[in-house]
């Protein structure tokens, strides 16, 4: 690095993920965002307890079914909907991890410069993804709800489709503040502040549980008030984050005042972002699938739904270790300094191994009190307390994969991590789904999970190394021949 651009390092904040002790500076950085990402589990928690309890509905008060037939139903009505909105989220946490890890690494190179155009070119990539989702909301939503309410998982079929149309439509035409409050995040995130995101997370959070509250029991606006809760929230948060940027200086800034178009900086952030993106679309993509499955069992979408909701307890505190270590595995790769990156994985495989045992452990002692809090009927308790135990098998492998795919995308190995999320998520996971459940139907299909998880780390865990000692060689040669970032 030459003396210029250290200097120039040096003065930035992001400098203590230079030089603070390893441990400390993951404790910092994550803690924020595992407190965060814990609160985003609450919501998701408290909203669906929240929907399944409804008995009452502004928009069909001649609804005949019984209190806790309205209560499932909506509840499906949501869950429906589910891959969609998981869908948007993918696209904004695409954009955001594909900006943070380029940002994160041209500040290692001391190129604020390049950081800046990289934030600004985020932002209006964020606006133009948003045109094409308020598009979508009037065109696609009707058909895709449709496909998958039936008679035999519904007591009024009507009554879901209308419900689950009203969440999706609104949901996706609203995005705007859920797509910049996420990428906003990464972005300063990026800059080592971790303390403005978790705020910007909790307002949205804490503002959504709230109007919850309001909306659905007090105004008894049903499935309608939980999701102009939700929107109302992920404004919130989206409004947080500009002011944030707006009212203090930070490392990069975000203003699109001389802006103007660069392929090279569109290109690398999608090519750190499309593995992370595709990731969770594809997880959106096997919902919809395995929904397809499902359907034909009164439970099943039920049980998938629920299991979504209540794992991301255990799956949230993980992420929000990977929200905080990526700026640091990103900048140290990017300074080139190895003893800290290894450091670092080394922290993130220990304490992802740890909660994911906790989570496991939880899921095979109490499945029936867990699912007792989203629904009353027997036998749906029964089947998802089958399917927790069984998916839990997969937690551990997991905490191994994510932390993989976290460190491919922070060495910029982009195809070896989409390759890796792939194989979890798509190449193993749908082939098993389908032959697990032409063996053994409904019982079976849940064995996906372990074999798809357990294979992919099995697989990757060489690739993993190779790239890892490859990439570092050629950064070690950059530094030697004053070529950076390149």
């Amino acid at each position: 690095m030459t003396e210029e651009n250290l200097q120039e390092t040096q003065q930035l904040s992001s400098d203590k993920m230079r030089n603070k002790p390893v441990g400390k500076l993951l404790f910092e950085m994550a803690l924020p965002a595992i407190i965060s990402m814990l609160v985003q589990a609450l919501y998701n928690i408290v909203d669906s307890i929240f929907v399944s309890n409804i008995t009452y509905s502004i928009f069909s008060p001649d609804y005949i079914g019984t209190v806790k037939q309205l209560g499932d139903d909506s509840f499906i009505a949501v869950s429906v909907v589910f891959p969609m909105t998981m869908l948007v989220i993918s696209i904004a946490i695409g954009l955001g991890v594909g900006v943070n890890a380029y940002i994160a690494r041209k500040l290692g190179e001391g190129n604020v410069e390049k950081a800046n155009r990289a934030a600004q070119t985020a932002i209006v990539m964020v606006f133009g993804v948003w045109v094409l989702l308020f598009i979508l909301a009037f065109t696609i939503v009707d058909p895709f709800v449709r496909a998958f309410v039936t008679a035999d998982n519904v007591t009024s079929v009507d009554y879901v489709v209308e419900q689950a149309n009203l969440y999706l439509t609104m949901y996706m035409a609203g995005s705007l503040g859920s797509l910049f409050e996420i990428v906003g995040e990464r972005i300063l995130q990026a800059t080592g502040n971790m303390k403005l995101p978790m705020m910007s997370q909790l307002t949205g959070a804490v503002t959504n549980i709230i109007l919850d509250a309001v909306f659905i029991l007090v105004f008894k606006w049903g499935v309608f008030g939980a999701i102009l809760a939700t929107v109302i929230g992920q404004w919130f948060g989206g409004l947080f984050v500009l002011l944030a940027f707006v009212l203090k200086k930070h490392d990069v800034s975000i203003s699109l005042k001389g802006f103007r178009f660069e392929w090279d900086y569109f290109k690398n952030i999608l090519e750190v972002g499309m593995p992370a993106f595709i990731m969770n679309a594809m997880g959106s993509f096997i919902t919809i699938i395995l929904n397809i499955i499902l359907k034909a069992y009164p439970s099943g979408i039920f049980v998938l739904s629920a299991y979504f909701k209540v794992q991301s307890f255990i799956f949230m505190p993980v992420f929000g270790l990977m929200q905080g270590s990526m700026p640091i595995l990103s900048y140290n790769y990017g300074a080139n300094l190895k003893d800290r990156f290894k450091h670092t994985f080394r922290l993130m495989i220990y304490v992802s191994v740890a909660v994911m045992v906790v989570g496991t452990i939880l899921f095979q002692l109490i499945p029936n009190y867990i699912m007792g809090i989203l629904t009353s009927t027997e036998q749906t308790i029964a089947d998802g307390s089958y399917a927790f135990r069984v998916i839990s098998l997969s937690f551990i492998p997991a905490a191994f994969s994510i932390v993989i795919i976290n460190v491919l995308q922070a060495i910029n190995k982009p195809i070896s991590s989409l390759l890796m999320s792939l194989c979890r998520q798509l190449i193993i996971l749908l082939p098993a789904a389908f032959i697990l459940n032409a063996l053994w139907g409904l019982q079976g299909i849940w064995f996906c999970y372990p074999v798809a998880e357990i294979l992919s780390v099995l697989a990757f865990i060489p690739v993993a190394i190779k790239d890892y000692r490859k990439q570092f060689a050629r950064k070690q040669l950059q530094y030697e021949s004053g070529e950076l970032g390149k």
